[in-house]
């Protein structure tokens, strides 16, 4: 007969314990010899500043929480969307089998430290796909045809009607979009430009370029993307290193009237050489919902430029997205006690890792 194990769930301000403790036992149910549940970081202005830097500088910047202290030593499936697992953790966790973020990023985890210890790291591909890419397309309109400028204009008692692009406002109609990526969400803002009846083109040499072919676009080089899109919209990991994906040498190839959105990483984009190409008028314009600094620091230069839309890392928060994540997470690390083959895992090498392997023989039905 199966063994029975205990389950670690630690929410945050965005998706709290109590869900993923619900969702734990739905879904697990009886496969649960103990269940609890904490918080991380409950304050919503002081999450998105602690999971910034986690994001920038990895998990090993913070201290163990206190509910994993309290309720880890005998817990062996770890379970959260922003908490930092890090070694540190991981020592306070020695029964530690699972970890698992209900998010498609695991800047959050030590997956390298997971590995070594033989700890299968668990995240959820596309959990704000649908979200993520109806925001994309929704700030290509904000930006291009100044939406939330005029918006803000008629608020503080101005009719305008001259903008920084008012010579080439543009439709989408007959524009080409260049797609840096096309996972989940890349995918899917081309399938939801397809009404638009825009020219697609997309970089991501992850992806078969047949599969890019049939939903429509063309696959290029970097190169090509930035030199010929009127619209560049990210939807890539961070490089390795830091890298940036967008630099001066980026934004030189790109048209006068074209504009760049990032929905995706703020540090994808050199922000010094953004910021000087829009002041310099050498781009028409950004949109920006990630930020190297959240909130913006109140005297960057960014805020004082008019031929930019900035928004506050809301394109992935919907309630969908929110309330499904528990559940795809827990879904998935249920498929392995039923033999059906997960869909999101970082670090699959742990499958054949013997110490993982004599724990799956022990707790699968």
């Amino acid at each position: 007969m199966a063994r029975t194990f205990k389950v670690l769930v630690v929410g945050d301000a965005m998706i709290r314990g109590d869900a993923f403790a619900a969702s734990a036992q739905r879904i697990l149910g009886d496969r649960l010899a103990g269940l609890a549940a904490g918080e991380w970081e409950s304050e919503s202005g002081k999450l998105q500043a602690r999971r910034l830097a986690v994001e920038k500088q990895g998990p090993e910047i913070e201290v163990v929480d206190p509910v994993i202290t309290r309720e880890g030593r005998d817990a062996e499936i770890l379970a959260g969307l922003f908490v930092p697992i890090s070694s540190k953790v991981m020592d306070a966790m020695p029964k530690l089998r699972i970890a698992g973020v209900a998010r498609a990023g695991v800047e959050n985890v030590n997956v390298q430290a997971a590995t070594e210890r033989g700890i299968l790291v668990f995240n959820v591909m596309g959990r704000n796909a649908e979200a993520v890419s109806d925001f994309a397309v929704g700030l290509m309109l904000a930006e291009s045809r100044n939406i939330a400028r005029s918006h803000m204009g008629i608020k503080t008692g101005t009719w305008r009607k001259a903008f920084s692009n008012s010579d080439w406002v543009p439709e989408l109609k007959g524009k080409t979009v260049g797609l840096v990526g096309f996972g989940f969400i890349g995918s899917l803002v081309a399938k939801k430009l397809s009404g638009f009846d825009v020219k697609l083109l997309v970089h991501d040499t992850w992806v078969d370029p047949q599969a890019i072919r049939a939903a429509g676009a063309t696959p290029v080089d970097k190169d090509t993307l930035f030199r010929e899109s009127d619209f560049v919209s990210l939807h890539a990991r961070l490089l390795p290193g830091g890298a940036k994906l967008v630099g001066a040498a980026e934004l030189a190839l790109m048209k006068p009237t074209a504009y760049l959105i990032n929905t995706a990483r703020a540090g994808l984009v050199d922000e010094a050489a953004l910021v000087a190409a829009l002041k310099e008028k050498r781009i028409a314009g950004a949109a920006l919902d990630v930020h190297s600094s959240e909130p913006i620091a109140p005297g960057s230069e960014i805020l004082t430029l008019d031929n930019v839309t900035l928004t506050s890392h809301i394109a992935g928060t919907t309630r969908e997205a929110l309330t499904r994540s528990p559940d795809l997470l827990f879904g998935d690390i249920a498929r392995l006690f039923t033999g059906e083959a997960p869909n999101g895992i970082a670090n699959p090498e742990v499958l054949k890792d013997p110490r993982f392997q004599a724990w799956l023989a022990e707790v699968k039905p």
